[in-house]
């Protein structure tokens, strides 16, 4: 099986103000912020009528934030076919996701595409951003207003957008009359979609989008290589002290082994840095501010200077595509997006029977609990302005039918692909990549439905299933309290983009290009430029919802 990276590996890059696509002039930073809460959006969306194929044999303990997880695979006779009308009306479109992965054979050459468009009724051709360099080429894209058919955007890419909301009234099609209220009969696998996905998705009082990844995601992930941290000696840090010893120990640049990539994002977290804002006395204070931050900046820079971070991650203009030096054994911890993981095991350990990577076990700074940030927005995929009525509701169909859940054929299919060619079933019946699957298959339709995914990959390693499932659950458990949760924020367009110049001077910070005394003059810079116009502007929100 092929899953998709949800969430990029760059922080926030690129941001520029968004040109308009509707009207000559552009929008000046902070034309249009907005708060929204989640239950006052209800009327706009469908009325959430869930869906069960299988008992899972690990149900998620955390509701709402947990994920199930299955030991085995189904045996084609037990799995449901759920759609049993063709969706598709003939019809061709273009659609364009984002990817991680080297790009699959096109369409026409793609036996993948063949069998899925074929089950669709419909021609998809896909075309692929890439997802490195997502946030320096979205503000372009969507200022130049050429869309295809089809577009999904992460969600935490598209919000880094100054303005991003006045894009998205002005590209793409408004779904309300299509979607709004109890829409199950017709759609049964949208209306599975959990309602705050949804709600999520109205952007300017418009239901704009179908929500990709419903379930709430976290971010990033820190990965080890549990195999040669072990053979290495090392065990389970209890704090980041521990971290930065145990680095110690085990980089040698002599064998081409260093212990670090970039993990600054999860070291935030690992601090206790909050995601946005925190309440303190009443008053709003900026991650960037909280001594916290700077703890992990410090650290950060420790590792550095210490010589623990691989010097290929040091020397990129932007973040390195450090995936392979961890799979090589060249870097043994570094963070990522939670399906990395699956990923990872399926394609290395036909190579390699002996690889294993997982999460290490939850720790905070001081040896107490962290607090692991959790994405509620989802991604977004969005039908182009302008698409005639059976149009959308021939794409509506199809998305339906991508929001097969996990038991049923259709979604097998899609995440798969076809039996004997792109996959083969092992003694339990997990499926197997071929040599084939990799090559023809990379997440593209899986971004077009939405679906509560479990956790189910099996073929990636006997353990896989129930190690993830653990860790993703006990990890809920210590989730980031956001003062803003349940409350879509479209915020100023000057405080969005003040990030990154204020990001770009902590990049030159933790690499050694500036001093760690200057992270207070960059946040005193930051301030003026928009964070104090930020502030105010959520403590508004906080107001008017009740919160302050």
């Amino acid at each position: 099986m092929r899953t998709t990276t949800r969430r990029g590996f760059l922080g926030l890059a690129g941001l520029t103000v968004l040109a308009a696509c509707s009207a000559p002039p552009g929008p000046k930073p902070g034309a249009k912020a907005t708060a929204a809460a989640m239950d006052k959006l209800a009327a706009l969306v469908p009325k959430y009528v869930p869906r069960t194929v299988l008992t899972p044999d690990l149900p998620g303990s955390v509701p709402g934030f947990g994920r199930d997880g299955y030991l085995s695979y189904p045996p084609s006779e037990k799995l449901v076919d759920l759609v049993t009308a063709v969706p598709g009306k003939g019809g061709s479109y273009k659609a364009m996701v984002p990817t991680w992965s080297p790009l699959p054979s096109p369409l026409g050459q793609n036996s993948y595409y063949d069998a899925v468009n074929k089950d669709l009724g419909a021609t998809i051709e896909f075309n692929y951003l890439d997802g490195l360099t997502i946030n320096d080429k979205l503000p372009t894209l969507l200022a130049g207003g050429d869309v295809v058919d089809v577009t999904t955007l992460p969600g935490w890419a598209l919000t880094a957008v100054p303005d991003y909301a006045r894009a998205v009234d002005g590209l793409f099609e408004d779904l309300t009359p299509y979607l709004a209220g109890d829409v199950a009969a017709k759609y049964p696998g949208l209306s599975a979609i959990p309602t705050l996905a949804w709600q999520y998705s109205v952007f300017g009082g418009k239901l704009k989008a179908v929500p990709a990844w419903p379930t709430p995601q976290f971010g990033w992930v820190l990965f080890h290589r549990k195999d040669l941290w072990d053979k290495l000696g090392q065990g389970a840090p209890k704090n980041a002290d521990d971290l930065l010893a145990m680095g110690k120990a085990v980089t040698d640049a002599s064998k081409d082994r260093w212990a670090f990539s970039d993990i600054f994002p999860m070291m935030e977290e690992i601090f206790r840095a909050p995601r946005k804002w925190r309440k303190e006395s009443g008053a709003l204070v900026h991650r960037y501010e909280t001594p916290e931050y700077a703890a992990a900046v410090e650290w950060m820079r420790k590792a550095v200077d210490a010589g623990l971070v691989h010097p290929n991650v040091l020397s990129a203009k932007s973040a390195a595509d450090d995936k392979e030096l961890f799979k090589s054994g060249q870097i043994l911890v570094k963070n990522d997006g939670f399906s990395f993981w699956a990923e990872t095991l399926i394609q290395v350990g036909k190579e390699n029977p002996d690889f294993w990577m997982e999460p290490l076990p939850v720790f905070g700074a001081d040896g107490g609990k962290p607090e692991y940030r959790m994405n509620q927005d989802p991604s977004y995929t969005f039908i182009k302005k302008g698409t005639p009525k059976e149009k959308v509701e021939e794409l509506l169909a199809i998305f339906d039918y991508l929001s097969a859940p996990f038991g049923s054929r259709e979604q097998l299919l899609f995440n798969n692909g076809v039996e004997g060619v792109h996959f083969t079933r092992d003694d339990k019946g997990a499926p197997q990549v071929t040599e084939l699957g990799p090559k023809e298959i990379v997440g593209s339709y899986v971004w077009l439905g939405g679906r509560v995914d479990p956790i189910f990959e099996s073929q990636a390693h006997p353990d896989y299933v129930r190690t993830a499932t653990t860790w993703w659950n006990t990890a809920a458990t210590v989730r980031h309290q956001d003062p803003f949760d349940g409350i879509r924020v479209e915020e100023p367009g000057d405080f969005t983009a003040a990030a990154k110049p204020f990001e770009d001077k902590v990049v030159d910070i933790i690499r050694g290009r500036r001093e760690v005394s200057t992270l207070q003059q960059a946040i005193t810079e930051w301030k003026a430029g928009g964070g104090d116009a930020g502030r105010e502007f959520y403590m508004k929100v906080l107001t008017e919802n009740g919160r302050a």
